[in-house]
């Protein structure tokens, strides 16, 4: 890590503008790698804009002990933690966070629910449809609104039941969004 820093810390006098910024932005996040301890340690009794903190300060950063954080994190007592943390773990771009969002999928809190349905848009896997179909019999329409919106651009044809119930029974977006999918699905 000190070669990477003393690179890092050298390009912050480079002529270019956008090569300085880089840089600063590269220190800041091999800055908050080498406090990952002191985070962790917030993660586990800091208070929650503490947590939260912690949670954003590693969200950009990518590897095997920054998923384990961000996994723990999603299983926080603190609502706006686990949401943060959900929405961090959507952001990684790696299938391995899938066990821990569609986790969430079962989570007390509707916003974290939501959050968690909002994350899978981008981590799709034909395994979720199954959770997804589950979580249109929420209580909660936006939990409804988005699993919609999600399993809609599969375009997964499993989905043709929930989608043409959706388009005559929901509120107008529900519907809106369930003719969307109808129109792209697969024959």
């Amino acid at each position: 890590m000190d070669k990477r820093k003393q690179v890092i810390i050298r390009a912050l006098q480079d002529k270019d503008e956008n090569v300085r910024s880089s840089a600063a932005a590269a220190l800041e996040k091999l800055e908050t790698r080498q406090r990952l301890g002191a985070l962790e340690k917030l993660l586990d009794a800091g208070d929650k804009v503490e947590k939260l903190r912690a949670v954003y300060a590693v969200a950009a950063l990518r590897g095997e002990g920054i998923l384990n954080l961000l996994v723990k994190a999603a299983g926080d007592a603190t609502e706006d933690v686990r949401a943060a943390a959900v929405r961090s773990l959507g952001q990684f771009g790696d299938k391995r966070v899938l066990p821990a969002v569609v986790e969430r999928l079962k989570d007390e809190s509707s916003i974290v629910v939501r959050v968690a349905v909002e994350s899978l848009a981008d981590l799709w896997d034909p395994r979720l449809m199954g959770p997804l179909l589950h979580a249109l019999k929420s209580k909660d329409h936006g939990v409804i609104e988005m699993s919609l919106e999600v399993i809609g651009k599969s375009g997964d044809k499993k989905a043709e039941q929930a989608m043409i119930y959706f388009a005559v029974k929901g509120n107008v977006k529900m519907r809106s969004l369930a003719l969307k999918a109808l129109g792209i699905m697969e024959n």
